[in-house]
């Protein structure tokens, strides 16, 4: 379930499993094009007999997203090691076919009317065709946490990335003009926390 009015991402398992198995928890992984999650726990010792659980966990995230498939999660178990996808139910809005309307309305202004609206937790850059520009994220994360990058390729090109002080700096130039995002996901990892930054950046000439 996604909770709108609190921007959370909330995952539920129940199950049978051998006992004793405990410290559930739902890892994050590194999925292109959408969301996925491994459910997780420790087992042992071994007692032969079987234990029912129920576990949920949060996730702090913006959902719809326009550049990722915001209708379902891919979600990791010992029975279904490729995923298993389950639909994502929204709640206070009909979540992202709703979002995908409005996107095709927006569209319809006409071309004379220029229409900045930058979503909850992003940044609108305006960049000019071939011309570099950066992106930054502090370096700084928790024990086992990470920082991952994902744009447009057929838009968007990585020329350098390195550190700047405390600052990730990712250094991009544009291959055509257009409108494109690009997401920085911050992982809490031992935290258990998912921070997302859209920058939504506009490509153009003079």
């Amino acid at each position: 379930m996604y909770d709108t009015k609190q921007q959370k991402l909330i995952l539920y398992a129940e199950g049978v499993l051998k006992g004793a198995t405990y410290g559930f928890s739902f890892k994050q992984d590194t999925f292109m094009g959408g969301l996925k999650f491994t459910l997780q726990a420790w087992t042992g010792p071994l007692t032969g007999k079987e234990q029912p659980y129920q576990y949920s966990e949060g996730f702090q995230m913006h959902l719809p997203q326009s550049h990722f498939n915001s209708k379902s999660v891919l979600i990791v178990t010992e029975n279904h090691p490729q995923g298993e996808t389950v639909t994502i139910n929204y709640t206070g809005f009909v979540g992202p076919d709703k979002a995908k309307a409005n996107a095709k309305e927006a569209v319809a202004v006409p071309a004379d009317v220029a229409v900045n609206v930058p979503a909850a937790n992003s940044s609108q850059l305006n960049v000019l065709f071939k011309m570099p520009f950066n992106i930054n994220a502090n370096s700084n994360v928790p024990k086992m946490g990470s920082v991952d990058i994902q744009y447009d390729r057929t838009l968007l090109q990585l020329v350098t990335a390195g550190i700047n002080d405390s600052d990730i700096v990712w250094t991009f130039n544009s291959l055509k003009t257009g409108d494109t995002q690009i997401v920085v996901t911050t992982y809490g990892g031992i935290a258990q926390f998912v921070m997302a930054k859209t920058y939504d950046v506009r490509i153009f000439v003079l």
